[in-house]
């Protein structure tokens, strides 16, 4: 019966063990999303600003 226990013990270990490079990681994801995505805003910003197309307020026909 300790086996079973200790088996469990071990598997949460080493599961506890993966979560803070996984959460590193998705740090990462994020900050990267939302840097390229404010670069992306600045820059069609800057050329709806300079008489650019603004596709983004265009509905279509």
């Amino acid at each position: 019966m300790d086996a079973i226990f200790y088996g469990i013990a071990n598997a949460a270990e080493a599961t506890f063990k993966l979560l803070p490079p996984i959460g590193a990681l998705v740090n990462w994801v994020f900050g990267l999303t939302i840097t390229v995505g404010v670069i992306f805003w600045l820059k069609y910003d800057s050329s709806v600003r300079k008489g650019g197309a603004n596709y983004i307020a265009n509905k279509g026909k």
